[in-house]
């Protein structure tokens, strides 16, 4: 078996993918798994993962962990280098020399996530989407594999790396297998939740504009974090004003709390909107997840949301506009014997045809490709 250091200096330690799902698989598998991100607490963990930390440091000094990074694969002397960030590909020239096997995991359309950034000024997003893409291209080029979330990501990539294997962003179904509901988030309203990223692309400012409709018919749970501050003082203005007891802000959420809060509720809301990024084929993790504890979904009729609602019958799908989700969540109050049965299915769907574990066997079946001929440290 070999010896695997996954790599992120934009996700934290205990990022589902990464950790929960990747590190875990290939651990299980017999490998030896290093996992190294910002935050990390050193030592190796209760599923015989190793931990190593990286500062945290601003988006703008990222490119300042590459000492750290080049010392660690030299002390390691890994076979597999698998990094999962997009900024980390320029590291691929000089980890070239270093390690027998280099990985690139996309877990993003990234021209399409840099055409999005609020960071970047608005009139040369078109410029820099165009010169990640190319980048991306040429430094993946590099690598002797590449994991994605969706077959579509695939089309951003040259002809090589030749090694390819698609890993949804399905949950790992035991982690949601028995879920305790977190109890001060007990209502008599139907209760709706979402745990993401708190952005306008996200529905952010949609589901705020429905529960200003719907006060007395609903509570919404809201976790997760704004990427952009401005926004975040604007959200948090309206829940502390005309939406204060319609709307719960939690904060971000831990993992390993996910289940909790998730369970607390009744349908699991994912209002994406339709621009460059979210318009595209994905699999929306926190839909997954929903689905897991037995929630029926409420989603905008997008590419990798509502064809799963339809074809299980286990939500409503509705156009990407507060009035389609406003008509979504007046429905459901209507009809709340509903609910319940509508997240039965989607638990069972998930369980026998969505979960992590449906699929973990890719991974390592690429791990074994990829590794054929490289000696064992």
């Amino acid at each position: 078996m070999s010896r695997i250091l996954h790599l992120s200096v934009v996700h934290g330690p205990d990022d589902p993918r990464i950790h929960e799902r990747e590190c875990r698989t290939l651990v299980d598998a017999g490998h030896q798994v290093a996992y190294m991100a910002p935050g990390a607490e050193s030592g190796v963990d209760a599923h015989g993962v190793l931990h190593l930390p990286l500062p945290a440091r601003p988006r703008a000094h990222r490119a300042l962990h590459a000492p750290a990074i080049l010392a660690a694969v030299r002390r390691l002397r890994p076979a597999v280098v698998h990094v999962h960030d997009p900024e980390l590909l320029a590291l691929f020239p000089a980890l070239r020399p270093l390690v027998p096997r280099l990985v690139y995991d996309m877990h993003e359309y990234v021209p399409q996530q840099v055409a999005a950034k609020h960071y970047i000024p608005a009139p040369v997003r078109p410029a820099a989407s165009r010169t990640v893409a190319v980048g991306q291209r040429t430094l993946a080029a590099l690598a002797d594999g590449v994991v994605t979330v969706t077959a579509a990501q695939l089309e951003a990539l040259g002809r090589r790396p030749m090694l390819r294997t698609t890993l949804p962003n399905y949950p790992r179904f035991a982690r949601f297998a028995d879920p305790r509901p977190r109890p001060d988030l007990a209502d008599e309203r139907l209760k709706l939740v979402y745990v993401g990223s708190l952005s306008k692309g996200r529905g952010c400012g949609v589901m705020l504009d429905v529960m200003a409709q719907v006060v007395d018919r609903a509570v919404l749970y809201l976790g997760g974090t704004f990427a952009d501050p401005r926004w975040g003082r604007e959200v948090e203005a309206r829940v502390a004003g005309e939406l204060a007891g319609a709307v719960r802000l939690l904060g971000r959420v831990p993992p390993a709390d996910v289940p909790g809060v998730l369970a607390a509720a009744e349908v699991v809301w994912v209002p994406a909107q339709q621009t460059s990024q979210y318009a595209l084929p994905t699999v929306a993790t926190k839909l997954y997840e929903g689905l897991a504890v037995g929630l029926a979904a409420l989603v905008s009729d997008l590419p990798g949301r509502s064809e799963l609602v339809r074809e299980e019958r286990c939500g409503l799908t509705v156009p990407p506009t507060v009035e389609g989700h406003l008509r979504g969540v007046q429905r459901l109050t209507m009809d709340h014997e509903a609910v319940a049965p509508m997240g039965e299915r989607g638990r069972r769907a998930v369980r026998e045809r969505y979960s992590w574990e449906v699929v973990e066997g890719r991974l390592v079946d690429f791990y074994a490709e990829l590794t054929r001929g490289v000696a064992s440290p």
